[in-house]
């Protein structure tokens, strides 16, 4: 069990979920409806985040936080790539404060991701990738007592993270229309299921991309 994060870690803490992310990016590709149905999701997610995983070089955690949170930003694409970017940022520019991250500065980091994530949108909209952060980062906050490492940390997020997920179409009617759950949110699960394989010294699955009925049961992606 891990209970800090150095540079190194956190450097493959992304990598795995950059990679995790590649895997299903077709099904991000194909859940994706609002704002614009343009099937470009996880191609979106993917570029973004391995932008910011290009910049990082170093080994202490303060460069790599500092250098992914700016290289995020500018290599955002698409709506939900801006919003993620921004997420990612806010995490990361809190990282850079200490030399090790510990479980109380990691909630306090998903909290200022989540803050930044909803302050770059003009209009926040709820049922997308802000409720899933907000949802799962208030749900860590409210269970930080049964928290004893970074790995159940992760773990908890993505407790919520899927539940979210899956109440997106109740608060966005276009997603209950069109009977799918929110891709950027989806993206965001996706994204830190890489991060709990890579804490639990899982491999990733990289023999092919995944298809939605091999990954869940079709009633978690649709309603």
């Amino acid at each position: 069990m891990i209970e800090r994060i150095d540079g190194i870690c956190y450097k493959n803490m992304i990598d795995y979920g950059v990679r995790n992310l590649e895997i299903h990016c077709d099904i991000l590709n194909g859940l994706n409806v609002f704002p614009v149905p343009d099937g470009d999701t996880g191609t979106n997610l993917v570029m973004t985040v391995k932008n910011g995983l290009k910049a990082i070089e170093d080994e202490d955690i303060a460069p790599v936080a500092q250098k992914f949170a700016r290289a995020i930003v500018f290599g955002a694409r698409g709506n939900s790539g801006v919003i993620s970017s921004q997420f990612f940022k806010g995490i990361s520019e809190y990282f850079a404060k200490s030399d090790r991250v510990d479980i109380e500065l990691f909630v306090c980091a998903l909290e200022k991701g989540v803050k930044a994530a909803y302050e770059a949108v003009a209009v926040p909209s709820e049922g997308t990738i802000l409720t899933v952060i907000r949802e799962a980062t208030q749900y860590v906050r409210d269970n930080l007592q049964k928290i004893t490492s970074i790995n159940s940390l992760v773990e908890l997020f993505l407790e919520q993270a899927r539940i979210s997920l899956e109440n997106t179409p109740d608060l966005l009617p276009v997603l209950k229309d069109a009977g799918v759950v929110d891709s950027g949110g989806a993206g965001i699960v996706f994204f830190f299921e890489g991060v709990k394989k890579y804490l639990d010294g899982e491999k990733l699955d990289v023999s092919g991309k995944a298809v939605k009925d091999n990954y869940v049961n079709s009633s978690d992606f649709n309603r």
